[in-house]
Protein backbone atom coordinates (compact mmCIF):
# COMPACT_ATOMS: atom_id res chain seq x y z
CA UNK A 1 0.00 0.00 0.00
CA UNK A 2 2.88 2.32 0.64
CA UNK A 3 4.50 1.47 -2.54
CA UNK A 4 1.32 2.59 -4.31
CA UNK A 5 0.81 5.27 -2.76
CA UNK A 6 3.44 6.49 -3.77
CA UNK A 7 3.39 5.91 -7.64
CA UNK A 8 0.25 7.79 -6.86
CA UNK A 9 1.56 10.75 -5.79
CA UNK A 10 4.18 11.08 -8.33
CA UNK A 11 2.04 10.36 -11.11
CA UNK A 12 -0.17 13.45 -9.91
CA UNK A 13 2.98 15.35 -8.98
CA UNK A 14 4.42 14.58 -12.90
CA UNK A 15 0.29 16.05 -14.05
CA UNK A 16 0.77 19.07 -11.74
CA UNK A 17 4.49 19.91 -13.08
CA UNK A 18 3.28 19.20 -16.75
CA UNK A 19 0.17 21.54 -16.27
CA UNK A 20 1.65 24.32 -15.04
CA UNK A 21 4.58 24.59 -17.45
CA UNK A 22 2.23 24.06 -20.50
CA UNK A 23 -0.44 27.23 -18.50
CA UNK A 24 2.38 29.39 -17.43
CA UNK A 25 5.51 29.09 -18.89
CA UNK A 26 4.42 28.22 -22.40
CA UNK A 27 1.90 30.71 -22.03
CA UNK A 28 4.40 33.59 -21.07
CA UNK A 29 6.99 32.20 -24.18
CA UNK A 30 3.98 32.35 -26.64
CA UNK A 31 3.10 36.01 -25.80
CA UNK A 32 6.44 36.42 -25.39
CA UNK A 33 6.68 35.70 -29.17
CA UNK A 34 3.46 37.36 -30.17
CA UNK A 35 4.11 41.07 -29.08
CA UNK A 36 7.78 40.88 -30.50
CA UNK A 37 6.39 40.11 -33.73
CA UNK A 38 3.84 42.74 -33.25
CA UNK A 39 6.98 45.23 -32.67
CA UNK A 40 8.57 43.38 -35.78
CA UNK A 41 5.81 44.67 -37.95
CA UNK A 42 6.36 48.54 -37.19
CA UNK A 43 10.46 48.42 -37.02
CA UNK A 44 13.19 49.14 -38.77
CA UNK A 45 15.11 47.20 -40.75
CA UNK A 46 17.91 46.43 -38.23
CA UNK A 47 15.56 45.66 -35.32
CA UNK A 48 13.24 43.81 -37.58
CA UNK A 49 16.14 41.15 -38.24
CA UNK A 50 16.64 40.76 -34.24
CA UNK A 51 13.20 41.13 -33.58
CA UNK A 52 12.73 37.84 -35.77
CA UNK A 53 15.46 36.20 -34.31
CA UNK A 54 13.83 36.62 -30.92
CA UNK A 55 10.74 35.37 -32.17
CA UNK A 56 11.92 32.41 -33.24
CA UNK A 57 13.97 31.15 -30.43
CA UNK A 58 10.70 31.60 -28.66
CA UNK A 59 8.35 29.74 -30.67
CA UNK A 60 11.21 26.95 -30.80
CA UNK A 61 11.00 27.65 -26.79
CA UNK A 62 7.81 27.06 -27.12
CA UNK A 63 7.97 23.99 -29.33
CA UNK A 64 10.61 22.38 -26.69
CA UNK A 65 8.15 23.01 -23.85
CA UNK A 66 5.62 20.97 -25.35
CA UNK A 67 7.55 18.44 -25.82
CA UNK A 68 8.77 18.42 -22.10
CA UNK A 69 5.47 18.58 -21.24
CA UNK A 70 4.16 16.24 -22.95
CA UNK A 71 6.75 13.42 -22.24
CA UNK A 72 6.52 14.05 -18.32
CA UNK A 73 2.38 14.38 -18.19
CA UNK A 74 1.26 11.06 -16.47
CA UNK A 75 -2.21 11.40 -18.58
CA UNK A 76 -0.18 10.64 -21.85
CA UNK A 77 1.92 7.38 -21.42
CA UNK A 78 0.49 4.84 -23.70
CA UNK A 79 1.61 3.18 -26.49
CA UNK A 80 -1.12 4.87 -28.59
CA UNK A 81 -0.12 8.32 -27.72
CA UNK A 82 3.17 7.72 -28.10
CA UNK A 83 1.99 7.15 -31.93
CA UNK A 84 -0.27 9.94 -31.69
CA UNK A 85 2.52 12.51 -31.01
CA UNK A 86 4.83 11.05 -33.30
CA UNK A 87 2.48 11.90 -35.94
CA UNK A 88 1.38 15.43 -35.17
CA UNK A 89 5.14 16.08 -35.02
CA UNK A 90 5.37 14.92 -38.73
CA UNK A 91 2.13 16.64 -40.05
CA UNK A 92 4.69 19.98 -38.47
CA UNK A 93 7.58 19.28 -39.83
CA UNK A 94 7.18 17.24 -43.10
CA UNK A 95 3.73 18.05 -44.54
CA UNK A 96 4.72 21.89 -44.53
CA UNK A 97 7.92 20.92 -47.00
CA UNK A 98 5.75 18.55 -49.16
CA UNK A 99 7.64 15.49 -47.27
CA UNK A 100 5.02 12.32 -47.63
CA UNK A 101 4.62 10.51 -44.44
CA UNK A 102 3.87 7.13 -43.82
CA UNK A 103 3.68 5.58 -40.59
CA UNK A 104 3.27 1.55 -40.48
CA UNK A 105 1.89 0.25 -36.86
CA UNK A 106 -0.04 -2.37 -37.90
CA UNK A 107 2.07 -4.51 -35.71
CA UNK A 108 1.23 -3.43 -32.77
CA UNK A 109 -0.25 -5.70 -30.00
CA UNK A 110 -1.73 -3.81 -27.31
CA UNK A 111 -1.77 0.13 -27.79
CA UNK A 112 -3.05 1.03 -24.58
CA UNK A 113 0.31 -0.49 -23.02
CA UNK A 114 1.80 2.12 -20.38
CA UNK A 115 5.22 2.73 -21.11
CA UNK A 116 7.28 4.16 -18.92
CA UNK A 117 8.29 7.77 -18.57
CA UNK A 118 11.99 7.41 -19.45
CA UNK A 119 11.11 5.19 -22.32
CA UNK A 120 8.29 7.36 -23.65
CA UNK A 121 10.96 9.73 -23.39
CA UNK A 122 13.81 8.07 -25.08
CA UNK A 123 11.47 6.85 -27.65
CA UNK A 124 10.08 10.30 -29.54
CA UNK A 125 13.22 12.28 -28.62
CA UNK A 126 15.11 9.36 -30.90
CA UNK A 127 12.46 9.52 -33.43
CA UNK A 128 12.30 13.56 -33.39
CA UNK A 129 16.01 14.45 -33.65
CA UNK A 130 15.74 11.75 -36.72
CA UNK A 131 13.04 13.70 -38.30
CA UNK A 132 14.41 17.53 -37.75
CA UNK A 133 17.57 15.97 -39.80
CA UNK A 134 15.59 15.25 -42.70
CA UNK A 135 13.81 18.41 -42.63
CA UNK A 136 17.46 20.33 -42.33
CA UNK A 137 19.73 18.32 -44.12
CA UNK A 138 17.63 15.76 -46.76
CA UNK A 139 16.36 16.20 -50.13
CA UNK A 140 13.86 13.56 -49.49
CA UNK A 141 10.27 13.58 -50.81
CA UNK A 142 8.84 10.62 -48.52
CA UNK A 143 9.48 9.29 -45.24
CA UNK A 144 8.73 5.66 -43.89
CA UNK A 145 7.90 4.95 -40.23
CA UNK A 146 7.52 1.45 -39.41
CA UNK A 147 7.08 -0.60 -35.95
CA UNK A 148 6.98 -4.54 -36.20
CA UNK A 149 7.12 -6.71 -33.40
CA UNK A 150 9.25 -10.05 -33.90
CA UNK A 151 8.96 -12.73 -31.32
CA UNK A 152 10.22 -11.00 -27.83
CA UNK A 153 11.11 -7.73 -29.69
CA UNK A 154 10.28 -4.67 -31.38
CA UNK A 155 11.96 -3.18 -34.77
CA UNK A 156 11.74 0.72 -34.57
CA UNK A 157 12.88 2.03 -37.98
CA UNK A 158 12.76 5.53 -39.73
CA UNK A 159 13.74 5.60 -43.18
CA UNK A 160 14.06 8.43 -45.80
CA UNK A 161 14.53 8.00 -49.74
CA UNK A 162 17.09 11.12 -49.96
CA UNK A 163 20.10 10.89 -52.39
CA UNK A 164 23.42 10.65 -51.33
CA UNK A 165 23.92 14.27 -52.38
CA UNK A 166 22.27 15.46 -49.48
CA UNK A 167 23.29 12.80 -46.85
CA UNK A 168 21.47 12.41 -43.40
CA UNK A 169 23.99 14.78 -41.39
CA UNK A 170 23.23 14.48 -37.95
CA UNK A 171 25.25 16.95 -35.31
CA UNK A 172 27.84 14.81 -33.46
CA UNK A 173 25.52 15.98 -30.34
CA UNK A 174 22.66 14.67 -32.12
CA UNK A 175 24.05 11.55 -32.41
CA UNK A 176 25.61 10.59 -29.10
CA UNK A 177 21.99 11.67 -28.07
CA UNK A 178 20.95 8.87 -29.95
CA UNK A 179 23.12 6.52 -29.12
CA UNK A 180 22.70 7.69 -25.31
CA UNK A 181 19.20 6.94 -25.16
CA UNK A 182 19.47 3.85 -26.97
CA UNK A 183 21.75 2.30 -24.15
CA UNK A 184 19.45 3.60 -21.90
CA UNK A 185 16.55 1.75 -23.56
CA UNK A 186 18.66 -1.32 -23.45
CA UNK A 187 18.34 -0.89 -27.11
CA UNK A 188 20.43 -2.16 -30.34
CA UNK A 189 20.78 1.27 -32.60
CA UNK A 190 21.75 0.85 -36.45
CA UNK A 191 22.19 3.25 -39.26
CA UNK A 192 21.83 2.43 -43.12
CA UNK A 193 22.74 5.07 -46.20
CA UNK A 194 21.86 2.75 -49.10
CA UNK A 195 18.95 4.05 -50.81
CA UNK A 196 18.73 7.50 -48.53
CA UNK A 197 19.22 7.00 -44.81
CA UNK A 198 17.65 4.87 -42.17
CA UNK A 199 17.87 4.54 -38.84
CA UNK A 200 16.93 1.18 -37.00
CA UNK A 201 16.44 0.55 -33.43
CA UNK A 202 15.66 -3.09 -31.86
CA UNK A 203 14.03 -2.48 -28.34
CA UNK A 204 14.24 -5.57 -25.74
CA UNK A 205 10.63 -5.38 -25.51
CA UNK A 206 7.18 -5.61 -27.51
CA UNK A 207 4.61 -2.72 -28.39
Amino acid sequence: RYRLRQVLAMERLRTRISSDLHDDVGSLLSGLAMQTELLEANANEQDKKRLHKIASISRNAVSQMRDLVWSIDSRRETVADLIERMRELAEELLLPRDIAFQLNDVEIKNPQKKLQAQTKQHLFLIYKEAINNIVKHSDATSVNVKIINTGRNCQFSIKDNGSKKKAHKSTGLGLANMKMRAEQLEAKLDFNHSDGFGIYLELPFQM
